[in-house]
């Protein structure tokens, strides 16, 4: 098997995911990613500790489990890692598709008011995709943070 040293970025159906590996077998699952960016909206303040979740879909067939967890996090930030069971996920006619991730993150809103760029990763123990998602800690309301282009 032949590995490729670059990243490889992947387009699905619209769609687009980041794999960090490849190999030269061609492969049946992929991370997708949805229209944008997944974003959470913090509010800044002290001595509080937010918790929600970001959704995924993988589809395809697989065979093996699929790790996920989440990278890149805030400071003191803390996400679940979990698997997903061999299975499979496919559009259906409609282009609909089930989402069958998630994952929880939880950590202290008092973090530096900024924009963190953190990643959900996917993968079989080959290949681990990844995508982009941003927890926004800001004192603007949840509605106006959401909204922002």
């Amino acid at each position: 098997m032949f590995v490729l040293a670059s990243v490889v970025l992947l387009s699905v159906a619209g769609t687009s995911a980041v794999a960090s590996a490849q190999t030269s077998q061609t492969r049946t699952w992929q991370l997708e990613q949805f229209d944008r960016v997944s974003r959470m909206c913090v509010l800044h303040g002290p001595d509080r500790t937010h918790g929600s979740y970001f959704i995924f879909v993988v589809s395809g067939k697989w065979s093996t489990d699929l790790e996920f967890g989440m990278r890149d996090l805030p400071p003191g930030w803390s996400a679940t890692e979990s698997s997903l069971p061999p299975g499979s996920n496919y559009h259906t006619p409609d282009g609909g598709i089930a989402v069958n991730g998630f994952v929880a993150v939880q950590g202290p809103t008092s973090v530096p008011i900024a924009t963190y760029r953190a990643h959900i990763w996917v993968s079989d123990g080959v290949v681990t995709e990844t995508l982009p998602t941003d927890i926004i800690v800001s004192t603007e309301s949840w509605v106006e943070c959401m909204n922002r282009a």
